[in-house]
């Protein structure tokens, strides 16, 4: 009897110790999970990283700003993600890429960034069969000169065409004169996949209208022509006045009083190729370009963008960044003070609007 008591207590105990070691390692593993599911730089480590490129047009008389803007990227959030550069230069514009410029690129991205010629004929050159006369009076009287006509419809229509962008599905374009004023500890483009969005900004603005008189009328012209290949779904009221503008701009006889002038501030952006690769963008382009008002008028890229993305877009395949503390050209900008991560300057970001809710919550 006493041997039996003796086995039957070992046993007791063997399944108290079984039991308490399965407890200890369901919780072990229930930690461990909820450890790398929380942690961004886990998440980082175990996830591979969206096929993404950082875009840069680079002036050889912006060649110093630019390196303080990569610095900038690098310090607030790329040396940890380690997205690759394109950094775009003309072909008769290379040699002021000197030896010592291409080191200090080479060493702030840590050798992720290629320096490739962006001009071709097609892309950067005005096109031969616009009228010449009508585009030196168009410089007299608009301003703006040449390049930065072709810039913005190299950025409208040509950017994801190159070959340096061929291998990447996502395209996160800066310009030089820029700053980060916070410490971004996320993935911006991994934030844009999560939430179901194609595209990405910071602000929206304003745009003049003397410098594309006839813009509104073509986007319009080009709207009633092509009303199959508009999703009925799409965030028109980001770019028309009210439903009335949005009306005639089907019909073809919109003007410019109906336009509400609102463009995404597109030297932040972040888009998926399938925004400008679709049949919908593409023709738009194409017709804009035929008509000749990038270099007959100054239209810009931001405005052809956001009517393109305003007739081809819902709401919420849109995301507003607030919290990088993204600053162009020393102007105001959105920073939060709350932050431990921000360092942002009280003086200038007080009161700012960053103006989404015209994208968000448009009138029509």
């Amino acid at each position: 009897m006493a041997l039996s008591s003796v086995f039957a207590a070992t046993r007791v105990r063997n399944r108290i110790l079984g039991f308490f070691c399965l407890v200890f390692f369901a919780l072990a593993y229930l930690l461990f999970t909820h450890t790398s599911i929380s942690s961004p730089l886990s998440f980082v480590k175990s996830n591979p990283r969206p096929n993404g490129v950082i875009l840069m047009l680079v002036a050889p008389n912006r060649l110093i700003q630019a390196t303080k803007a990569l610095t900038s990227v690098e310090d607030r959030f790329n040396r940890r993600l380690k997205y690759p550069y394109v950094l775009f230069t003309s072909e008769d514009e290379a040699p002021a890429l000197t030896d010592e410029i291409k080191a200090k690129i080479h060493y702030i991205t840590e050798g992720r960034a290629s320096l490739v010629c962006h001009t071709t004929k097609e892309s950067w050159d005005v096109p031969t069969h616009l009228d010449m006369t009508r585009v030196n009076a168009s410089l007299q009287n608009i301003g703006f000169r040449l390049g930065y006509r072709s810039m913005c419809r190299f950025y409208s229509g040509f950017f994801w065409r190159h070959p340096a962008l061929a291998p990447y599905d996502w395209f996160w374009r800066l310009d030089t004169d820029i700053v980060f004023h916070c410490d971004v500890p996320y993935d911006p483009i991994q934030r844009l996949i999560e939430s179901n969005a194609l595209y990405g900004f910071v602000q929206v603005m304003g745009d003049a209208d003397y410098v594309q008189p006839s813009l509104v009328s073509n986007v319009s012209h080009f709207m009633s022509q092509n009303k199959d290949l508009i999703p009925r779904d799409a965030n028109y009221g980001f770019v028309w006045n009210d439903a009335a503008s949005v009306e005639r701009a089907f019909a073809g006889t919109a003007r410019t009083d109906d336009w509400n002038r609102r463009c995404m501030y597109n030297n932040f952006e972040i888009s998926h190729r399938s925004v400008w690769e679709s049949t919908l963008y593409t023709k738009f382009f194409e017709y804009l370009d035929k008509a000749g008002g990038f270099f007959y008028e100054r239209w810009g890229d931001a405005p052809v963008h956001s009517f393109g993305l305003a007739m081809s877009l819902r709401k919420d395949q849109a995301f507003q960044f607030h919290d990088m503390g993204y600053q162009h050209q020393g102007l105001p900008y959105e920073c939060p003070q709350e932050l431990d991560r921000c360092a942002c300057e009280r003086g200038v970001t007080a009161n700012f609007d960053h103006a989404g809710n015209f994208w968000f919550s448009p009138r029509v």
